[in-house]
């Protein structure tokens, strides 16, 4: 794949393997395998460098640094999938992807996902390009998996709306209910605050004396208000009692 056909991103790229999150800027590179800059497993048929996210003229690429482990690279939300032969590099296209090898007997997986990806689409939505699409203020078209976060983050005052001092359920158990990584919810989270920052809503971005409880319940509260879920969108959820 030539690089003067791909976009330019300009993003981070947050990698997570195992619940240990990188976040790499543009210009930046991290190896990884058995002595790289992460340290993937000490399994001594694992290479000591097998692969590399480097940034190259605004796109994002992974190396396979090895010298006979193939690289498995797939979207974590479609079929799509491509290997990288020892020596060979691949441009990182999907919003969020997986990385896969084998080492002897053991299997691993990488994840990663890039930043700009998740803007265009969190922040301009599919018909923002155009300019076509009336706002309403504070107002904004949610992406499946922001929609699954606020159905998780607002469970309690959609079973009951009279439950204004319901707790908000802790990040790491959201996490849990959705089946995601930590820091997969907390990245989910931290762009749908500033999506509706940028759209005008005041106190979900954090500031001064504000606390992240306090920007989880203002986020509940203008979800609720704005209609953003309904108790219908219950059923999104494995095991809920409007399911």
């Amino acid at each position: 794949m030539k690089v003067h056909k791909m976009l330019p991103m300009d993003g981070r790229l947050f990698v997570d393997f195992c619940g240990e999150e990188r976040v790499l800027a543009p210009g930046m590179s991290m190896s990884f395998g058995r002595a790289g800059d992460l340290v993937i497993d000490t399994n001594m048929y694992l290479h000591r460098l097998l692969g590399r996210f480097i940034e190259r003229d605004g796109v994002w690429w992974l190396d396979n640094l090895g010298s006979r482990t193939p690289v498995v690279v797939r979207d974590a939300n479609g079929p799509s999938s491509a290997i990288v032969s020892a020596g060979g590099s691949h441009a990182l296209t999907h919003g969020e992807f997986v990385v896969s090898f084998s080492a002897g007997p053991s299997h691993y997986e990488v994840l990663g996902a890039l930043e700009e990806h998740e803007w265009a689409l969190d922040l301009l939505g599919p018909e923002g390009l155009s300019g076509e699409r009336t706002h309403e203020w504070g107002h904004v078209e949610l992406n499946p998996d922001q929609r699954l976060l606020l159905v998780v983050l607002c469970e309690a005052r959609l079973l009951d709306p009279s439950a204004t001092d319901a707790p908000i359920v802790p990040n790491r158990q959201g996490a849990i209910r959705l089946g995601w990584s930590l820091s997969k919810f907390n990245r989910k989270l931290d762009h749908l605050c500033e999506k509706l920052h940028r759209a005008g809503v005041a106190g979900v971005h954090g500031g001064v004396g504000e606390t992240a409880t306090d920007r989880r319940r203002r986020l509940v509260e203008h979800s609720l208000e704005a209609q953003l879920v309904l108790p219908g969108d219950l059923r999104m959820l494995d095991g809920s009692p409007a399911a």
